[in-house]
């Protein structure tokens, strides 16, 4: 990781449920407990609710029509479409051991999801999306979802898997995934250009531990 230009910002702290890392290292073993609330079919933590709703209506206003794929998913639901998937490629001819390899390479394990967080969203183009019938990287060739990778930082979130950063999140490059960390460290993160999983390092480094309080989320 590279040298770090600016001061971490008042609420880089890792006790701060916001920066909660979740990955294939660090999986999940029981539910998150957390107030949900729904945008069309999709849940999320209603901690990011006005941030999130003036994403959207921000990209609106510029006549971006996007589509929120995927928000909250519970542990159980991510192992059902874990296991559809591991079938799909079974049934193709692969060993168990193949088709495992060949899902993680685009889903993460049960446990292992950020979804399970309820503070990720999937968000595309619905024109791409439509065309495509699925998520794929070079839809960041579209403006809507430049749009949306710069300015996400602005309402509280990261582009989540970003270029050049699979050796740190284990994560092939995902144009569509942002995740919500509060504006303060959005901005950071996204200035100095690191991963999640960097910053986490630097906070347990300059021994960031102070206890954060749910009230102060937004900040």
């Amino acid at each position: 990781m590279a040298r770090i230009k600016h001061n971490l910002p008042n609420s880089a702290y890792l006790d701060n449920p916001l920066l909660r890392l979740v990955n294939r290292k660090h999986k999940l073993r029981a539910e998150i407990d957390f107030k949900k609330f729904k945008i069309g079919r999709e849940s999320f933590d209603i901690i990011i609710l006005d941030n999130l709703l003036r994403f959207l209506s921000d990209a609106e206003k510029r006549m971006f029509k996007l589509t929120l794929v995927s928000g909250y998913r519970s542990i159980d639901y991510q192992k059902k479409l874990f296991n559809r998937a591991l079938k799909k490629y079974q049934k193709k001819g692969l060993t168990e051991k193949e088709a495992r390899e060949k899902v993680l390479e685009y889903l993460q394990a049960p446990g292992a999801s950020e979804h399970h967080t309820g503070l990720a969203v999937d968000i595309i183009d619905s024109s791409f999306l439509k065309e495509k019938g699925d998520l794929y990287p070079e839809v960041d060739q579209l403006q809507s979802q430049e749009w949306l990778i710069n300015n996400a930082p602005k309402y509280g979130f990261i582009l989540r898997f970003p270029k050049d950063k699979e050796t740190e999140t284990g994560v092939k490059y995902e144009s569509w995934h942002f995740r919500y960390v509060g504006v303060e460290n959005a901005k950071f993160i996204h200035s100095e250009r690191i991963s999640l999983e960097e910053y986490i390092k630097l906070l347990k480094k300059e021994k960031r531990n102070k206890i954060f309080i749910r009230t102060q989320y937004n900040a």
